[in-house]
Parts: structure tokens; C-alpha cells; sequence
């Protein structure tokens, strides 16, 4: 295995500050992707709009920082999203109930999916585990498919496991935003193991 471009060893930064491209820089070994991406991305008002309004939401109008849970309102506000799909996991409940309901006192429709929707068994799967024979799946699709009846204008991921968001965000119609990671290990915050070294 091999890393393909170096981004994360970068020191230059040229494409922050200017300059010359290191040796391995995709800015010039992918120059035509980023052409052609770039021309798509300010060709589509959509894309320019979501890129302007978050550049405008990371802080209130007095200068302080937003939460990200403010920071998401804002967002949603500022780009005209009245109905907000909060796809949640079941254990992550208490968190997703707090959410909805300043969702709810900001004015916005919620439309709050738990994951163990249906209580679909995981033998429908094809999971057979010990702890499968008396448990109910999570159903990332059912939630997508929840979402996109109601015609949500964004979706607020509260807690999915990994791959379950995966096949969330590949069943809704509509754009997705993440709150919440699910890192049983360090309570939630999986930016903790980044930080060890």
C-alpha cells in the first residue's frame, strides 16, 4: 500500500499561501481534474451558494464562534432549508431529542428517523451472530427512504455507525451534514486518537 499524494506531509503549502507546487502536489499532477473541477464547481450556482454561505456561518454577527449545532441552523437558514431530516442512532437518542427540539424552537420542520426503524431483524441481512439472533438491524436505508418521502432539504447524520452512513448518504435525495460521529471507544470524539502522538 502506498499513500498517492502527500497533502497530509505537505510543509509548503503552496496552495494555501502561494508559490511553487512540491514534487507529488495533486494541485500540478492533477491539474486538469482541478481545471475541470473548479470550472464545474463556480459554473453551478448551487455550489456557489453553499460555498458562500459557509463561509459565512463559522461565526455570529458579533465576531464569536458558532457551535457546530448553531453553525448548522445557520447554514440552514441562510440557504433557505425549512425541512431537516435528523437521522439518528438509537443510542445517540438523548442527544437527537435535544437537537430536534432547538430544530423545532428555530422554526424548522424536523423530521427525526431513528436507525433501528421498521425493526427489521438482522437475519434479513444475513447477519448471524450470537448477538444477531436477538437483536433488530439498523436500517440506514429505511431512514434514506423516510427522508426522501418527507422531500427533506438537508439531512443531519446524529451518530451512524460507519457504514451505515455510507448507505445512508447513498440512498437520500437530499444533501447530508454530519453532527455527530459515532467512537464508542472515546465517547464520540474521534479526533482523541489523532491526537495521542
Amino acid at each position: 500500500m502506498s499513500v498517492v499524494y502527500q497533502c497530509a506531509e505537505c510543509r509548503t503549502r503552496a496552495c494555501v499561501k502561494g508559490g511553487v507546487y512540491p514534487q507529488g502536489c495533486p494541485s500540478a499532477e492533477a491539474a486538469l481534474q482541478v481545471e475541470d473541477a473548479t470550472a464545474e464547481a463556480c459554473a453551478d450556482p448551487w455550489t456557489c451558494q453553499v460555498m458562500t454561505t459557509s463561509a459565512n456561518v463559522p461565526r455570529r454577527e458579533d465576531g464569536a464562534l458558532r457551535t457546530r449545532v448553531e453553525e448548522t441552523m445557520a447554514f440552514c437558514r441562510q440557504m433557505g432549508f425549512t425541512t431537516l431530516g435528523v437521522a439518528f442512532c438509537v443510542a445517540l437518542a438523548k442527544e437527537a431529542r435535544q437537537l430536534c427540539a432547538e430544530l423545532d424552537a428555530a422554526g424548522f420542520t424536523v423530521v427525526p428517523v431513528c436507525c433501528k426503524v421498521g425493526g427489521v431483524p438482522m437475519e434479513a441481512y444475513g447477519i448471524d451472530t450470537v448477538r444477531s439472533r436477538s437483536a433488530t438491524a439498523c436500517h440506514p436505508v429505511a431512514q434514506a427512504a423516510i427522508c426522501n418521502a418527507q422531500q427533506t432539504d438537508i439531512n443531519i447524520l446524529v451518530g451512524l455507525c460507519v457504514g451505515h452512513d455510507v448507505l445512508f448518504t447513498r440512498h437520500v435525495e437530499s444533501p447530508v451534514t454530519t453532527l455527530i460521529v459515532k467512537d464508542r471507544a472515546l465517547q464520540h470524539n474521534p479526533v482523541a486518537a489523532l491526537r495521542d502522538s
